[in-house]
């Protein structure tokens, strides 16, 4: 055989050995690409126009931007995936990633945590915003991390107020005997008693049907959820109460969070600041609008006469929780008043 022979012969090798080694190569990048994307399930209660979900939704574009596509977390409205209830028991077992929560739901593993859903609890929103933000934030997220539950930011989902088909509520005189539904929580039920309604307690999916079939005449709930779930429908009346300022806790498994690289776990809190921010902006902005617009579909809006009358009977729920839970119940009452200034 001639030496050109020869030597073509083994540059024909040459060149194959490096097409084979750049091919696995490639596959090699590409598949370590696709081992490296994460992604996470984020479940909400409420339809896709609510605060709560937009804010989640806001959530899922930043990350997306921020981790280059590596981290993608899909919203998932409505309940699709399950009540509060079965969303909060997914993610302690590590089937669901994320999801938004009650602070009084989430009662159910930290019973203290009800103290947050009485009604009356906080002299104004602004209130409410220094509770969560410092150190007693710190320290919910701290207790539900031992449930398996962490905290990635609170959304704030408004103030709750009443609806009912049988009058306008104007005194607490009109809320007596009232079937009204409340969240399935302690907090919401004791505090409809004392407020001396009836509570009907249902998950939020049930609400809508509950009202139309009059199995209960009202339900307490923030404006928006009353329009974009249209509760305007079949409720006439809307009392302005102020009974709750109201938090929605979104939380992450804990089981889910460990297995996020520590980059992961930075851009994912980075970016929750900043739906935090813009989410609580959409409530901040919206309530007076949305308002206006229950109004022009036909609902009967009005103030109560005096607040600090309905706020009286809630104060003894206080004593009711320091009876049951002791002096960490005392001390936190005595920690949430201190910021009311």
């Amino acid at each position: 055989m001639g030496r050109r022979k020869i030597v073509g012969m083994w540059a024909g090798c040459l060149i194959a050995s490096l097409l084979v080694l750049t091919g696995c190569s490639g596959m090699k990048t590409a598949n370590e690409s696709a081992s490296d994307r994460v992604v996470l399930r984020l479940g909400t209660e409420t339809a896709s126009q609510s605060p709560e979900t937009r804010g989640s939704q806001r959530l899922a574009d930043l990350v997306s931007i921020k981790s280059g596509g590596t981290l993608v977390i899909e919203v998932f409205d409505n309940a699709k995936l399950g009540t509060m209830k079965e969303r909060d028991e997914g993610m302690r077992m590590g089937t669901i990633d994320m999801g938004t929560s009650s602070v009084g739901f989430l009662a159910s593993y930290s019973p203290i945590l009800g103290i947050f859903d009485l009604p009356y609890m906080y002299k104004d929103k602004a209130h409410e915003l220094r509770v969560f933000d410092g150190e007693i934030g710190t320290e919910v997220d701290k207790k539900l991390q031992a449930e398996g539950l962490r905290v990635i930011c609170y959304f704030d989902a408004g103030t709750r107020q009443i609806t009912n088909n049988r009058r306008p509520i104007h005194t607490t005189a009109d809320l007596r005997g009232l079937r009204i539904r409340v969240p399935q929580t302690d907090a919401s039920v004791e505090g409809f008693k004392a407020l001396g309604a009836l509570p009907i307690a249902l998950s939020f999916g049930e609400v809508y049907k509950a009202l139309q079939q009059n199995v209960a005449e009202g339900q307490e709930n923030p404006i928006s959820l009353v329009l974009y779930n249209r509760f305007h429908e079949v409720q006439r009346y809307l009392s302005l109460t102020n009974h709750q300022y109201f938090i929605q806790v979104l939380t992450i498994s804990e089981k889910t969070w460990r297995k996020l690289s520590p980059r992961h776990q930075e851009i994912l809190l980075e970016c929750a600041k900043e739906a935090q921010a813009y989410q609580r902006g959409i409530v901040a902005l919206e309530e007076q609008t949305l308002l206006k617009v229950l109004q022009e579909k036909g609902m009967k809006i009005n103030a109560v006469n005096n607040p600090a009358e309905f706020a009286k009977l809630a104060k003894p729920l206080r004593a009711l929780y320091i009876r049951k839970l002791g002096h960490p119940a005392a001390e936190l009452f005595q920690r949430i008043d201190s910021l009311r200034d």
